[in-house]
């Protein structure tokens, strides 16, 4: 893995309407940098923003410090919030930082969404923003096991209005086995050197299939928006 955690819960870096603790392995460098200037997923945080409403249901895949998940708890009268993330350390880390602002509707769960319940690799990366379940050449990184719950169960399980999708790649094929029914909007960061041609268009072809158009309101650069409105 990408080491523990060593959170000071004297400490903590102010970043928009979060607080976050010191930590040893996370925050240093740029992310610190960026959380400090109000930056850090900035564009993310910004549709993600535009696109809940009080009393969603939330569905944050690739909840990674659990930024975007805190800001919409605070911003936002959303019900629940899910975030799932396959760095188990990371995900120790978010959950500390949630307990320090006060946040109580979000859960975490340490594993994936995909097609079939199994055991899949997952790649721990160093910047944690490049962990994903994508090998690299070169084997960079440290290979853990993480469990993958079918996305059907997850997704009729928690009944989300709202998806936002930051996985690295994996975006491209996981929207073909998602119910959407019932999702007003979905945001979703793209990778496209993960995934090409063929994944971006296979995304709109699923959202298209959903009923989901894209929305330009939501959408910026790398940031696309879907909306069943």
């Amino acid at each position: 893995m990408d080491g523990g955690n060593n959170i000071d819960p004297t400490g903590t870096i102010k970043s928009r309407a979060l607080k976050f603790p010191k930590d040893g392995t996370y925050l240093t460098g740029k992310v610190r940098g960026l959380l400090r200037s109000g930056d850090y997923e900035k564009e993310l945080t910004a549709a993600a923003l535009k696109a809940t409403r009080a009393d969603d249901r939330v569905l944050d895949l690739g909840c990674g410090l659990g930024f975007v998940a805190g800001m919409i708890a605070k911003r936002r009268n959303v019900e629940a919030i899910f975030g799932y993330d396959g760095n188990p350390n990371l995900l120790t880390y978010a959950e500390a930082m949630l307990a320090t602002n006060g946040i109580s509707n979000v859960t975490l769960t340490h594993a994936v969404l995909g097609k079939r319940k199994s055991s899949v690799p997952f790649y721990v990366r160093a910047p944690f923003a490049g962990s994903s379940l994508l090998a690299q050449e070169g084997g960079d990184g440290t290979e853990i096991q993480v469990d993958m719950i079918n996305v059907k169960t997850a997704t009729n399980a928690h009944k989300p209005t709202v998806v936002i999708c930051d996985i690295e790649g994996g975006e491209a094929d996981l929207f073909d086995d998602m119910p959407l029914k019932g999702v007003r909007q979905v945001v979703v960061k793209l990778h496209p050197s993960h995934i090409g041609h063929d994944g971006m268009m296979g995304l709109f072809k699923a959202m298209g299939q959903a009923n989901l158009a894209y929305d330009p309101r939501i959408s910026a650069g790398r940031i696309v928006g879907f909306s069943a409105e």
